[in-house]
């Protein structure tokens, strides 16, 4: 006799009566009134939710729809967001050469097309593609994985225990490190000790940078990093999302660390009118970044509505992108960046 022929138990009425079969067991929580069923599991017709028009990936009841809207924790945190100097909506979104917004094309949409071909269509796509992107990238970008000495600690795992450890995303962050150092705009913590001795007017390297501001954040692991292994004195973490277990209590317990996270998309976000990053070197970091947000930092650090003065403190960029397929090219930043000679 299989599991799910075994008869459940009658549960008592102080508790739902849904059955969750992966657990083998009947819903803890309490119901509602006169209902057997608590509020995640009472049947409702499908057709009574909508998306919520502020934030759609979530559904409400269409008849509680006028109050969710005034509840709703995204249109809070927007209000909140209004009241910021740096929020600026679509500031970094990118538009077509006309100055007219672009359609969104989503992932559907270009699965559909790229299923709609031929097979003789694809396969010229295919060879275009190719085409480009040799002659574009062959001899010029290259595999540059870089472990330095500064980040030995963490390689070896002689962190902190209450800090999550996966070897292979602090591989992934030592490397991002391990070439900013590589090219003269990172210095490690001993290096970074002595020159804060110096005071900023002694200072004549213009890649002594003084902060950091990290993209697409989550938890923050990746300044984790760069604050334990380089020194870094101030760091800016830009996330739209919250996270639970982020590294910010660990950060905060460093004194001579200046932390400031920003809940923003990086879409909104106006550099010029951060106050507390006016005039100081910074260099830009991320790991991850998903999709569009590659060129919506690109967008944020170096386009033309970037004041001059902004651009001019970027000591250096560095991100690992991802999710290729999510990109858009209403996003797409077209600006020129110098190729680093083939070794």
């Amino acid at each position: 006799m299989s599991t799910s022929d075994v008869p459940h138990p009658t549960p008592p009425h102080t508790r739902c009566q849904f059955f969750l079969p992966k657990k083998n067991r009947f819903c803890a929580n309490s119901p509602l009134g006169a209902s057997s069923f608590c509020g995640n599991h009472t049947p409702r017709p499908e057709s009574n939710w909508i998306p919520c028009p502020i934030d759609p990936s979530h559904v409400v009841l269409e008849g509680n729809l006028e109050g969710h809207v005034q509840r709703c924790p995204l249109a809070k945190r927007l209000k909140a967001l209004e009241g910021e100097r740096y929020y600026r909506k679509g500031v970094n979104k990118g538009w077509d050469d006309e100055g007219e917004e672009e359609e969104e094309v989503s992932c559907g949409m270009k699965r559909k097309g790229v299923y709609g071909m031929s097979v003789g269509r694809f396969w010229e796509l295919f060879g275009r593609i190719r085409d480009v992107h040799g002659g574009v990238c062959d001899g010029r970008i290259r595999e540059s994985f870089r472990v330095k000495e500064a980040c030995g600690a963490w390689i070896k795992g002689e962190v902190d225990r209450k800090l999550p450890y996966q070897e292979k995303h602090v591989l992934q962050q030592a490397s991002i490190l391990g070439n900013l150092e590589d090219i003269g705009v990172l210095k490690s913590s001993s290096e970074a000790r002595e020159l804060s001795y110096a005071s900023e007017s002694s200072r004549e390297n213009k890649s002594d940078a003084a902060a950091v501001i990290e993209f697409g954040a989550g938890r923050g692991y990746l300044t984790q990093m760069l604050a334990d292994c380089y020194g870094i004195q101030k760091v800016f973490l830009v996330e739209r999302k919250s996270y639970k277990l982020k590294a910010d209590r660990s950060l905060r317990q460093k004194e001579t660390l200046v932390l400031e996270r920003l809940r923003i998309d990086i879409e909104d976000l106006d550099l010029n009118a951060v106050q507390s990053l006016t005039g100081i070197p910074y260099l830009a970091i991320g790991k991850h970044l998903c999709g569009p947000a590659t060129d919506l930092t690109l967008r944020c650090c170096l386009s033309e509505g970037v004041d001059q003065a902004v651009r001019d403190h970027l000591c250096g960029l560095a991100v690992a992108t991802c999710c290729h397929h999510l990109s858009q090219w209403m996003h797409y930043p077209k600006i020129s960046f110098p190729m680093m000679p083939a070794e």
